[in-house]
């Protein structure tokens, strides 16, 4: 039980997410943390359908292109300017989960975790177009990437040890009714961006958000092989010491969880109801038909991205997602999920004066941390590449893959839960009030979670 010392906003938010979890029959709760016996991957076997997912390229033409944010309201504390950097340097624990849009959701299959010492996550090397469409992982038109940054063998390799940039890109799926395939948008996106990072020869603290997404812009409209698309990007650059900083461009975003509580979340940059702020390739061809019958094309830049900075500490949560998680989850949903995860599996402790972050963090997010706490299925093992169905067993079950496999199968339910409004449905209750609009929004889904664990305590607990 939670000491009624315990803050009110953190006690209410932990306590609240243990109810959920006994109601939902999730974990067997008792008071030894030892004998919780965890069973978090269910199969959900739903018959999916789809909505119509963005607004047509050719019916942009006469959209009204006034920027007005979107609202994504969370009870959280403030966001705040950048703070000091912590004293100690922090290495970084990742792993994405992600679900294309009509297709059954797999937790252990698709879920990636981030191995620093290894290749870039979400990536793929084969300059054959045909391979690299075959082998992009279940993500449908969302697109992500996790890498370290520099070059090992830079003569930076010290300061840029632990840094890390890592991104989420959602292709806009209106682009298919003009033959167009958004993936290639998407995918091509992080991948660009990926290099970037990877090639970086400076310290890492110079390298920005907003450039990558800048630099992968660029690639993207000089690829003759991508000749039409758009997505959102949603990019981070976490430093050694903390420092993190987030350029978000459209209705992707991040939530940074402190101790059981909303410590930062992104807002949404829209031009309307469900007209998010994208990046875009526009053919000549349809140049040509807009300036023949007028029109104006949604069309924005890497500059219109807004950045935030923000300071990580030790035991936080940082999550960064596509639109398929926030159309179909609010905050109190995303809160509890990890707040729940976080307490039941250790990692956050309850303490007289608050929560707090265990000394087991390290272990638990090291692969197989949570392997012996987990039923894994037999030769069904996490897998370090996306596009490596090979790896071994010895990848286990981490804290971040399990918390991001929570995360995208929550909001996979929901989206096809006709009797649940998510945040979606509200919205368009909101702007279309005479349109029947209800349940979840059907969507590909993809999540990335950061976990911060301080060397100090790391070292110690080796």
């Amino acid at each position: 039980m939670i000491p009624p010392s315990v803050s009110c906003r953190a006690c209410s938010s932990a306590c609240s997410s243990l109810q959920a979890i006994v109601r939902d029959g999730v974990y067997s709760i008792s008071t030894n943390p030892s004998t919780y016996t965890p069973s978090l991957f269910k199969a959900q076997h739903v018959r999916l359908s789809s909505h119509t997912a963005r607004i047509r390229p050719d019916t942009r033409l006469s959209l009204n292109l006034t920027r007005q944010p979107s609202r994504r309201a969370f009870h959280a504390t403030p966001t705040t300017n950048f703070e000091k950097p912590s004293p100690s340097n922090l290495s970084y624990r990742v792993a994405v989960s992600s679900s294309g849009k009509g297709r059954r959701f797999h937790p252990i299959k698709n879920a990636y975790n981030f191995d620093p010492t290894a290749d870039a996550l979400g990536v793929s090397k084969d300059k054959n177009s045909v391979s690299r469409r075959r082998n992009r992982p279940d993500s449908g038109e969302d697109a992500f990437f996790v890498t370290p940054i520099g070059n090992r063998i830079s003569d930076h390799q010290d300061t840029n040890a632990e840094a890390v940039a890592f991104g989420v890109a959602d292709g806009v799926g209106g682009w298919t009714e003009s033959r167009v395939d958004p993936a290639d948008f998407s995918h091509g996106l992080c991948n660009y961006m990926a290099q970037t990072a990877q090639t970086w020869h400076e310290p890492a603290e110079r390298l920005r958000s907003k450039y990558l997404i800048q630099a992968g812009y660029d690639q993207v409209v000089a690829d003759p092989n991508i000749r039409a698309g758009g997505s959102t990007a949603s990019v981070g650059v976490a430093l050694p010491d903390g420092r993190v900083e987030l350029a978000n461009l459209g209705d992707s975003g991040s939530v940074l969880l402190r101790r059981a509580a909303v410590h930062h979340y992104s807002v949404p940059q829209t031009h309307g109801f469900n007209t998010p702020y994208q990046l875009s390739v526009i053919p000549p061809r349809m140049r040509a038909q807009a300036s023949v019958f007028g029109g104006a094309f949604l069309e924005d830049f890497p500059r219109d991205a807004s950045v935030t900075n923000v300071q990580m500490q030790h035991g936080d949560v940082l999550i960064i997602a596509t639109d398929g998680v926030f159309d179909n989850l609010n905050n109190q949903d995303i809160l509890k999920l990890i707040t729940s995860r976080m307490v039941m599996t250790g990692a956050w402790t309850a303490t007289a004066s608050g929560v707090g972050v265990s000394e087991n963090l390290r272990a638990l997010a090291a692969p197989g941390g949570l392997a012996d706490a987990l039923p894994t299925p037999s030769g069904s093992p996490l897998s370090k590449d996306p596009t490596n169905t090979e790896s071994g067993p010895e990848d286990g079950v981490t804290l971040q893959s399990v918390i991001a496999a929570t995360i995208a199968g929550e909001a996979k339910i929901a989206s096809v839960d006709y009797r649940r409004d998510g945040p979606f449905a509200k919205e368009a209750q909101r702007y279309h009030p005479g349109d029947y609009y209800r349940g979840g929004k059907v969507d590909d889904i993809c999540v990335v979670v950061v976990i911060a664990v301080e060397d100090s305590v790391a070292a110690s607990e080796a």
